[in-house]
């Protein structure tokens, strides 16, 4: 009985804190923005009181906007039909004679239930049909009109927010999601347990509405995922796996050349480095240089010799590595996003060494060899 008590109690202390003190000033600074805009906006185009009879919900929606952006709730469709819609219901509610009482109950329930059926739930909308009815005999010579200046709210509060929060926010670092061989096969980590198929099942199992999008979800729970195979393998890095007597070449490398150090180490790509400095300038696959050999192609068969090194054919390393990179951070770049090897460089930009596939497979079967009971 005390155990139940005490966990009742720890449910009426404040969560722990959402985010970081720069966050708060960030989203602050925001609102402070959003909100004098769209009400200058409003005073610019509409009459004075009708705006201020209408203006709190726009700060509980900036709210939602800058402070909880991934909220399912501060979508454009949710603020813009929610509005629109809580906003009508006010109106006929208002216009329908019952006592403000009774009209702001019924109002607050159908307009949650209309927002439930179309998929626009916004609590602030909520309070806009009330505002609406509460102030319907200073709003009734306005009519319909009413729903201009709630439609320029919503447009104007979506266009303002993610405006500020993408100058201010940093992007997030989403490695593609998609099949890099473009079949139907899922990911080579779904396929054991396919992620959307048991948090489907999960979410059901729920049966509570969720203050997330489901993509926030899964990406939340990829995460938690990578976090926890991070924990289980230990401190392995990838200088401890790293392949590091390397096959490398220059931008004046002969295609010919370089083709068969291809070959004769059988691999699927080369680094290209400077010869003095030995940074990472860029990589080589084997398929570039097949494309370069089809007949017709500018550049000479092989068995020629090239008028120009591979330097034209090299691209930029999309992902690289450094020596201190956790082994759970070269997974997924080298089972989902198609490639056959990672550079490790240093801080200079030097290549050190490669993890390969077969570097990474063979890392995690020495691992597990070891969790296996002796």
């Amino acid at each position: 009985m005390p155990d139940k008590t005490f966990s009742r109690l720890k449910t009426l202390l404040p969560a722990l804190p959402l985010a970081a003190p720069r966050e708060w000033l960030r989203s602050a600074a925001g609102i402070c923005l959003v909100v004098a805009a769209t009400l200058a906006g409003d005073l610019w185009l509409f009459d004075a009181d009708l705006v201020l009879h209408l203006a709190p919900p726009i700060a509980a929606s900036s709210v939602l906007l800058l402070a909880a952006s991934s909220s399912p709730f501060a979508r454009p469709w949710p603020i813009l039909a929610g509005n629109l819609l809580s906003a009508s219901i006010g109106i006929l509610l208002g216009s329908s004679g019952l006592a403000p009482v009774p009209a702001a109950g019924l109002g607050a329930a159908l307009a949650l239930t209309g927002m439930f059926g179309l998929r626009c739930l916004h609590p602030p909308s909520c309070a806009l049909a009330l505002a609406v009815i509460f102030n319907w005999p200073e709003l009734a010579p306005q009519g319909p009109a009413v729903l201009l200046p709630v439609a320029f709210n919503s447009l104007m509060l979506l266009g303002l927010a993610r405006g500020f929060n993408r100058l201010t926010r940093p992007p997030r670092d989403e490695p593609p999601r998609e099949n890099p061989h473009q079949t139907r096969d899922p990911l080579p980590t779904e396929r054991l347990e396919p992620r959307r198929a048991a948090l489907d099942a999960a979410l059901e199992d729920f049966g509570e509405y969720l203050d997330i999008t489901r993509e926030d979800l899964e990406r939340l729970v990829r995460l938690l995922e990578r976090n926890g195979f991070r924990h289980s393998l230990g401190q392995v890095v990838a200088a401890d796996i790293m392949s590091r007597d390397l096959r490398w070449a220059t931008p004046d490398t002969s295609f010919e050349d370089a083709w068969k150090l291809l070959r004769d180490h059988r691999l699927q790509q080369l680094p290209v480095i400077d010869g003095a400095s030995r940074r990472l300038l860029g990589i080589v696959e084997r398929g570039d240089l097949l494309e370069r050999s089809r007949p017709g192609f500018a550049w000479p068969a092989f068995g020629r010799p090239a008028r120009s090194g591979i330097g034209s054919a090299m691209g930029a390393p999309t992902v690289v590595a450094h020596r201190d990179t956790h082994l759970a951070e070269l997974v997924l770049p080298l089972s989902e996003q198609g490639l056959h090897c990672l550079p490790v460089v240093d801080d200079d930009a030097r290549l050190v060494g490669l993890v390969t596939q077969t570097d990474l497979i063979a890392a995690l079967y020495r691992l597990w060899l070891k969790q296996l009971p002796a």
